[in-house]
């Protein structure tokens, strides 16, 4: 309820309702030492709503404590933060209170949201020029204001990539992809477009990436357009998918190369 430099005074989350627990400390500044003025205790109550959590432990002092954690693992559980500031602070903090906590960390790492995405330029043309045969391909949209197009701005739509390793690994694969797409939940959603091949030794990895809107014909052509002609050229190539209307519009489609 009160805490300063003077004095303090806490109750329990449930007084006044079937709870008296109660306390009040203050300064004696002649004596230098803290006097308990008032004590409703020992306290009793048994609500099963009182929170471990403590309104000072927020996700800025969490910070500081899953800080290297994350770094040393981006994708670690928020459970598993929780435990560590609990064991620190004495206090399990809300999963909210963690999430956000978290979403800070990554945000001073790799970079927030907004930062990322104008990176990306960047990151192909680093790439580009540090491994040659690198395949990027990104499309932009215009921003528009009212019925006004921005010429200074464009916003990130699409984007396609693979590997020179994945690219030269596939000829030696069997003749197969395996087509599959993952929603994203970040800030900004989007699919995650990946096609997988299989070695004679039944080993797995992914030949090409994509970053697209949903699955709809238009991403899927986008993708698979651009897989058949920088990484699957080969004839006879099968095709594994979950025969979603996108997938099948786009194979079909006169111009796909497939």
């Amino acid at each position: 309820m009160e805490s300063d430099n003077l004095k303090y005074q806490g109750r329990c989350k449930e007084f006044g309702n079937g709870c008296t627990w109660l306390i009040r400390i203050v300064m004696r500044k002649r004596k230098s030492t803290w006097e308990v003025r008032r004590y409703n205790g020992p306290h009793t109550c048994m609500a099963t709503s009182i929170s471990s959590d403590h309104k000072q432990l927020d996700y800025h002092v969490i910070c500081a404590r899953i800080f290297p954690l994350v770094r040393a693992d981006a994708s670690v559980s928020i459970k598993v933060l929780q435990e560590a500031t609990e064991a620190t602070y004495g206090f399990k903090p809300s999963y909210r209170k963690v999430w956000l906590a978290k979403q800070k960390v990554v945000a001073q790492i790799y970079g927030d949201w907004e930062e990322s995405y104008a990176d990306l330029p960047r990151w192909i043309l680093g790439v580009i020029f540090t491994m040659d045969g690198f395949v990027a391909l990104l499309k932009t949209s215009p921003v528009r204001v009212g019925d006004q197009v921005d010429e200074d701005r464009v916003y990130f739509h699409r984007m396609f990539w693979t590997f020179p390793p994945c690219i030269e690994a596939f000829r030696y694969c069997k003749p197969l992809v395996s087509i599959d797409g993952t929603h994203l939940y970040g800030k900004y959603g989007g699919t995650l477009l990946l096609a997988i091949a299989q070695d004679g030794n039944l080993n797995i990895f992914p030949v090409a990436f994509a970053l697209v809107e949903g699955e709809n014909a238009e991403s899927w052509s986008f993708f698979l357009s651009n897989l058949r002609r920088h990484v699957t050229p080969q004839e006879g190539i099968l095709v594994i998918s979950d025969r979603h209307n996108g997938i099948k519009a786009a194979l079909e489609s006169p111009g796909s190369g497939w």
